[in-house]
């Protein structure tokens, strides 16, 4: 939600998760849930924007659907 209203605001995606920090956005950045750290995530890009589009576990677990959590 708060990538999205980053770009509702400026009119383009965060180039990187920390910008959401540094603009107010956040007060830090979250945990991964499966990591236990906030320096794991995978930060998903626009093709078109080039900014954050969305963000990924960096975790390396597979859920028992067997999908990685790192593409949910």
């Amino acid at each position: 939600d708060v990538i999205d209203q980053y770009k509702a605001d400026r009119g383009k995606y965060p180039p990187a998760l920390g910008d959401l920090k540094e603009a107010g956005y956040l007060k830090r950045i979250p945990v991964d849930p499966f990591t236990k750290s906030e320096a794991t995530w995978q930060e998903i890009l626009d093709d078109s924007d080039g900014g954050i589009v969305d963000v990924h576990s960096g975790s390396d677990l597979v859920g028992t659907d067997g999908i990685p959590y790192n593409q949910w």
